[in-house]
């Protein structure tokens, strides 16, 4: 079974658009992994807080089976746990996921 777990860290808006975003959906769409998993970690937590159409893009990404996670430490620091809850995404501490993630070997590891 492969897998895909994309850490994005980046608030970068060309990165988001260009890449997190697309191809975590096409990745799904596609069916290039079994799974497909996006944790949303540090600054790009505050970005998708701040913007309307990150928030639409992300909630799509649930609705289309991409499981999406964020750090509950980082999204508690910024003031984004509620508007992450509020698009489905699964807010919780994620130090344990990530770890999990690097030493299996079913999982590819993106960071971006």
């Amino acid at each position: 079974m492969s897998k895909v777990l994309v850490v994005w860290k980046s608030n970068n808006d060309i990165d988001i658009h260009n890449f997190v975003i697309p191809y975590c959906y096409n990745a799904v769409m596609h069916e290039w992994f079994d799974e497909v998993e996006l944790l949303i970690w540090g600054a790009s937590q505050e970005k998708v807080m701040e913007d309307t159409v990150i928030q639409q893009r992300v909630a799509n990404l649930v609705k289309n089976n991409v499981t999406v996670y964020a750090c509950k430490m980082c999204s508690d620091n910024v003031g984004a746990s509620e508007v992450l809850k509020g698009l489905g995404v699964n807010v919780r501490y994620t130090g344990d996921l990530l770890s999990d993630r690097l030493k299996d070997k079913d999982y590819e590891v993106i960071t971006i």
